[in-house]
């Protein structure tokens, strides 16, 4: 195995990320037992667009599988094709969580990423392929998280993009997640 360490620069937020070989380590800041019980149960579900937690290095660290692309550093302008591949991952990830048993426990539909934008997506290419950083998971409701995330993807809210063209977009991402079973309470 190769013990040289690069620093991974994606994303906005979690220092210290280094891969090693094919495993990323990333520092382990409080109870970390929630996201490596929700990855074990995406690695059992068949949900290849996360990471597998592998265990704990000597220095503290969690060890994942490295998914292989690459991370925008900000959010940005993405096609459309982007936009509603993006959204079919977010639903292929929520319905694999509909049996998680923290979702259960919690009265939840599914288990909420509640910070999946372009900035916690691996890219492969130009096709969003896979969801990291599940520091912010809970249980919740798909229409919360799928909101959330709408409001990343496709940057609503900034000036250079038109009214018009922020709602026919919005309307793409959701038809692209599919027609949720919500509940509204």
């Amino acid at each position: 195995m190769n013990d040289l360490e690069t620093p991974l620069l994606g994303g906005r937020v979690t220092a210290g990320v280094v891969k090693i070989g094919d495993t990323v380590r990333r520092p382990i800041r409080g109870d970390r037992a929630l996201q490596h019980s929700l990855l074990a149960h995406l690695e059992q579900r068949g949900f290849a667009g996360a990471p597998r937690f592998l265990g704990v290095d000597a220095l503290g660290r969690e060890v994942l599988s490295l998914l292989p692309g690459a991370v925008p550093h900000e959010l940005g302008h993405y096609a459309d094709v982007q936009l509603a591949t993006a959204a079919g991952l977010l639903r292929r990830f929520h319905d694999a969580t509909t049996d998680f048993p923290f979702v259960r426990e919690a009265d939840a539909e599914v288990m909420c990423h509640n910070d999946w934008g372009p900035c916690n997506t691996v890219f492969r290419g130009d096709t969003p392929f896979g969801i990291i950083d599940f520091d912010t998971i809970a249980p919740g409701l798909r229409l919360w998280d799928l909101g959330y995330s709408a409001w990343l993807w496709l940057d609503i809210g900034n000036p250079d993009h038109a009214a018009g063209e922020q709602m026919r977009r919005l309307a793409l991402f959701a038809a692209a997640y599919g027609e949720p079973a919500c509940s509204a309470e």
